[in-house]
């Protein structure tokens, strides 16, 4: 039907690939163009913008789907000019790239029913839906059948692009055929590898990449279909709970909120206040002597002070890892699946987190952590949360400072924090990871640890952490800003080390310190008052005076009318306490309860005792989970 064409490997390799390229293109322009009202702060200039970007997504789909051509052409052996050989690789190159193709276009219109890209959750519905996948298909082909038509063109270009580019036989009279093609295939090989990965930089790309580029709204328009299943094939995915009608779901528990209350701790007006969230690495209760009277000698000087001063509650981490503490913090959103949210099939969601309410009040936002550009998503994540600006070793820019592991340790760093702060427009919303209390425990060059007692190396640098904090505020102070702001302090997680009891269960393993200092607005107070991360930014908002409407699994915790609660996953098991009871359940059923108030260390689970008045913390428990799994589900992570 198509005239063959016999040209070389390099106009081979360069056509197929090139046109293919295109294709994943026009299929991300198909999608804007179907689905236009989803994005209408896209102008043609962002469009050529984000779909710039998009090729390095594209191009990772592209050298997964032509591995094969890639690799079996390139391969230095003569068997492939062979004509079963040259007719089994363009077979494959054909039906891979029709699937890649496929992929896309399906989504073009399955975005409008999920508004993101498809992930291997589109797999899970399949199968939860087994026995209807033949109805399914046939209703999609006659609903939007030209979309089948579409496909019919894309796959014609490919055979026609596959019939004119046939591999020329080799001419045997060449002596040094071997080696040229060795040294095609080891490029190619290197060539393929930095594509999978998107680059050179620290982390191979994943879905939330793309979000160090847009809004999580406009991320669809960066990524592709083929990549983000592929990104999140090996993932669980979430299961839709039932355990109420969506009718009444809403009314019972939403974590949609509004207008807030500030009517404790709270003794002034913080209208344009700043706000600096200080998260602190590895620094649970445990290491701090405030929230400890069993510590004899204080590795936290300064934190005592300044947490003296503030209101204090017995905070609790969302999560062990920072990675999960990140999305906790800065958008409400709680671990309570085996993947963190970040690396997770639903990375690609649309999220709506505290600095976007902040901008929308006419805040300039920054998120700052010393570490190496892209350490565990941090800039995609606080980008997605709506912070503006990130600021890591790269912005730093003086690698004389490196600790040689992790990034700039957390004296000079801190310092460069708040230098650029003071530079920033006014007000300001920022947040600050800090680094140097992370294995291996570095201190830096020439900074003489305060003599002490140190039982570990870890300890040496909880000393350095908080003398680097001291030198921080001292700095700050000294701005006219400073009177002006409301910092809040928080830890990722606990300590990697333990020397306390009480902290070695699954309730202590979560307790971080969760403090508000600003002495012109905020009361100081030590409560007994749990709250955790996610309680952050609302709380932020309630304290500011800010009325808007904010997503978040948290509660205010200035508002005395609202219950506290925790929530977590570990080791498949979900953690869930109210202050009163702390409860394990395995998704089915709750196999331990815990009368917090008065057995701290979980020693007597009263899972069969006490006449069941722990039930209704399993209900409030119910209420949270079958929120977040199904809004995860349905993408509803915003206002």
């Amino acid at each position: 039907m198509f005239s063959k064409k016999e040209v070389s490997l390099w106009k081979m390799l360069a056509t197929r690939l090139g046109v293919m390229l295109l294709l994943l293109a026009l299929s991300r322009w198909l999608l804007f163009l179907f689905n236009r009202g989803t994005f209408p702060d896209v102008g043609i200039r962002e469009q050529f913008r984000l779909f710039f970007i998009g090729m390095r997504f594209d191009i990772w789909t592209l050298v997964i789907f032509n591995l094969p051509l890639i690799i079996f052409y390139c391969i230095p052996i003569k068997k492939k000019y062979c004509a079963t050989y040259k007719k089994t690789i363009d077979t494959l190159f054909i039906i891979g790239n029709s699937i890649a193709v496929a992929l896309n276009l399906i989504d073009v219109i399955y975005f409008r029913f999920i508004d993101k890209r498809m992930t291997n959750e589109l797999v899970e519905f399949i199968r939860w839906d087994e026995g209807n996948q033949g109805s399914l298909i046939a209703s999609f082909l006659r609903d939007f059948w030209y979309m089948a038509i579409i496909f019919l063109v894309f796959l014609s270009l490919i055979i026609i692009i596959t019939r004119k580019t046939k591999l020329r036989s080799a001419d045997n009279s060449e002596g040094r055929w071997y080696l040229r093609h060795t040294i095609i295939f080891i490029t190619m090989i290197i060539a393929s590898a930095i594509g999978i990965r998107g680059g050179l930089q620290l982390k191979p790309i994943r879905i939330m990449t793309a979000a160090e580029y847009t809004g999580t709204r406009n991320m669809p328009l960066v990524l592709n279909t083929p990549f983000t299943i592929g990104r999140s094939g090996s993932k669980p995915t979430l299961k839709k709970i039932t355990y109420f009608e969506d009718s009444v779901i809403d009314s019972l528990y939403s974590p949609v909120k509004g207008e807030q209350t500030a009517n404790r701790y709270i003794k002034g007006e913080a209208n344009n206040y700043n706000v600096m969230i200080v998260i602190m690495e590895s620094l649970g209760q445990e290491m701090i002597r405030y929230y400890n009277s069993g510590i004899e000698k204080s590795l936290t000087p300064f934190l005592d002070s300044i947490f003296s001063r503030s209101v204090t509650f017995n905070g609790m981490a969302n999560g062990r890892k920072s990675i999960e503490a990140v999305p906790s913090i800065l958008s409400g959103i709680p671990s309570l699946m085996a993947n963190d949210y970040v690396s997770s099939a639903y990375a690609g969601n649309h999220i709506e987190g505290l600095g976007t309410v902040m901008k929308e009040n006419g805040y300039a936002t920054a998120f700052f952590h010393g570490g190496n550009n892209g350490t565990m998503s941090f800039d995609a994540t606080s980008s997605s949360a709506g912070f503006d600006t990130y600021f890591g070793r790269d912005e730093y820019a003086n690698d004389s400072d490196y600790d040689g592991t992790w990034g700039i340790p957390d004296m000079p760093f801190l310092q460069f924090t708040a230098q650029t702060i003071n530079e920033m427009r006014k007000p300001f919303a920022a947040a600050v990871f800090t680094l140097s209390s992370h294995h291996p425990f570095t201190i830096p060059h020439g900074y003489s640890v305060p003599e002490g007692s140190y039982r570990t190396e870890f300890e040496k640098t909880v000393r350095y952490a908080d003398d680097s904090m001291r030198k921080f505020f001292e700095t700050m102070s000294a701005y006219s800003w400073y009177d002006s702001t409301i910092f809040v302090f928080t830890a990722d997680h606990v300590c990697p080390e333990h020397h306390f009891e009480e902290y070695l269960n699954d309730y202590g393993q979560y307790r971080v310190p969760i403090a508000f200092y600003a002495p012109s607005v905020i009361e100081p107070e030590k409560t007994k008052i749990m709250a955790q991360q996610t309680d952050i930014g609302i709380s932020i908002l309630a304290a500011l005076g800010l009325n808007d409407t904010i997503f978040t699994f948290g509660r205010n915790v200035f508002d005395s009318t609202e219950k506290t609660c925790f929530a977590s996953f570990t080791n498949n098991i979900y953690l869930y306490c109210d202050g009163e009871y702390f409860i394990q359940n395995n998704g089915n059923e709750t196999t331990g309860v815990f009368d917090i108030r008065n057995d701290s260390t979980l020693k007597t689970n009263i899972v069969d005792g006490r006449g069941k008045d722990w039930k209704e913390t399993e209900h409030e428990f119910r209420l949270r989970l079958q929120q977040y799994n199904n809004r995860m589900i349905n993408n509803r992570l915003h206002r």
